[in-house]
């Protein structure tokens, strides 16, 4: 908290005057970091033409938020605030599971994806590239670019979904990058 005072240029006092603890900082920090991710997973949802842009734009605007957040402050919150963990874990599970299982049964519906796909199954592999982006030193044992290795991801994975008429929607929504 002191740390967290100086850098603000406020009193601890004036911290104490909106939350009683740490505790209660870190549940709002995480609270408003699930709320923020919810919405943005949502939007990219609503404006897509089609699935495969939904894919692009969570690619570059949902996961290039959780991306600008230092690492770290997962690593912390796993160790020392498990409340806060937990409420990110149910995120993960409900929230951004549904929204790739969405994904992928629109992607089924508009025949952009393969219809032989199991959305649970590809909807777990999905959320494992995810987590190995946010943390590019477990996947090859440096730091790396996490937005790169997040946008080479999301190729391969779009490539094991996508039909023919699927593969023309990722070099169009893909190619100027």
């Amino acid at each position: 908290m002191d740390d967290l005072a100086k850098m603000a240029s406020v009193s601890k006092k004036t911290i104490y005057e909106s939350v009683s603890d740490k505790n209660e900082l870190v549940e709002k920090v995480a609270g408003d970091l699930i709320r923020c991710h919810a919405e943005q997973l949502n939007h990219s949802a609503l404006e897509a033409g089609d699935a495969v842009e939904e894919v692009y734009l969570q690619t570059n605007t949902s996961f290039n938020m959780l991306a600008s957040v230092n690492q770290n402050f997962f690593y912390e919150l796993e160790k020392f605030f498990p409340l806060a963990w937990q409420k990110m874990m149910e995120h993960k599970a409900k929230t951004v599971q549904q929204s790739i299982i969405k994904n992928i049964k629109r992607g089924i519906s508009e025949e952009y994806y393969r219809p032989d796909l199991d959305p649970q199954f590809i909807a777990n592999v999905r959320l494992q590239q995810i987590t190995t982006a946010l943390n590019p030193v477990q996947f090859s044992g440096k730091k790396s670019d996490t937005q790169k290795l997040m946008h080479d991801l999301t190729i391969f994975y779009l490539h094991g979904l996508v039909t023919t008429k699927g593969k023309k929607l990722i070099n169009k929504y893909f190619k100027e990058q």
